[in-house]
């Protein structure tokens, strides 16, 4: 019975997060809840991949253990974690990869017992 319980739970809290949008500066792709917050950067400077092109990406994580992070979607590849919680990623989007002309990254984390979600869609350059 607890773990339908949880599971519920999750669900419910993945769906809550699934709907919030990233903000967006101009090279940055940010989500913040509350204390915590994951940033998105795209290192060419471009605020999108291009198809078949390996492109470098950072997240940088505030108020977040990166050992409690977990991503998850099609042509990332993790490069390396340093001790200033970031986590360095390749991606080399292929066009059937694509929804709606976007790539999909998803990102959970577990905070206070709980795990976040959300969904980052990339634009990619075709």
């Amino acid at each position: 019975m607890n773990r339908i319980y949880l599971i519920a739970i999750i669900l419910i809290q993945s769906i809550t997060l699934f709907g919030q949008e990233l903000s967006t500066s101009e090279k940055k792709y940010e989500f913040v809840n509350g204390k915590e917050k994951v940033t998105f950067e795209i290192l060419t400077g471009n605020k999108y991949l291009e198809v078949n092109n390996q492109t470098q990406a950072k997240f940088k994580f505030e108020n977040i253990n990166p050992n409690n992070v977990s991503l998850a979607g099609k042509t990332i590849r993790i490069l390396k974690g340093n001790s200033e919680n970031e986590l360095l990623i390749e991606m080399s989007p292929k066009k059937e990869d694509l929804e709606d002309g976007k790539l999909k990254i998803f990102l959970s984390y577990k905070s206070s017992n709980e795990f976040k979600n959300f969904e980052l869609k990339i634009p990619v350059k075709i």
